[in-house]
């Protein structure tokens, strides 16, 4: 674990987070379009706003999830699968991704072709990710 600083693309909203080493990527659609291509993120045992958290905003993207987000400028922050207690910093928020490195994708099975990483890592299917994350639901394409 490290204590890692971040912020949004316009700087309104800072945090610090208290990161480990996986770097996770998912191909679920939801994180397709709310990444506008893969969600990478990094593994989050805490999560403080050190500045700006009038400006963040949080939206309920699923049955399990939600998503934190800046409303000035639009950069997505975080993904929080709720009922697990999982929580994902984006990536490219961090402030410095030294050390950091991709250890897992999340829906293989729903990965556009031509995207492949050249690291190896741990893989999960759409089953797989819903039967960890909410073990409660039955179908769907939601993360």
């Amino acid at each position: 674990m490290s204590l890692r600083t971040g912020q949004c693309m316009c700087g309104q909203v800072t945090y610090r987070a208290d990161v480990g080493e996986r770097v996770s990527v998912c191909y679920c659609k939801m994180c397709q379009r709310w990444a506008s291509g893969v969600f990478m993120g990094v593994e989050t045992h805490s999560f403080d706003v050190s500045d700006g958290a009038e400006h963040l905003g949080i939206t309920k993207s699923s049955d399990w999830a939600e998503r934190g987000f800046c409303r000035k400028c639009g950069a997505n922050l975080y993904y929080h699968a709720t009922e697990a207690g999982y929580l994902s910093v984006a990536f490219g928020s961090l402030d410095d991704t030294a050390g950091l490195s991709p250890r897992i994708q999340f829906y293989i099975d729903k990965r556009p072709a031509g995207f492949e990483l050249a690291a190896e890592t741990k893989e999960m299917t759409e089953a797989e990710c819903i039967a960890f994350f909410a073990p409660d639901q039955m179908e769907g394409d939601q993360q």
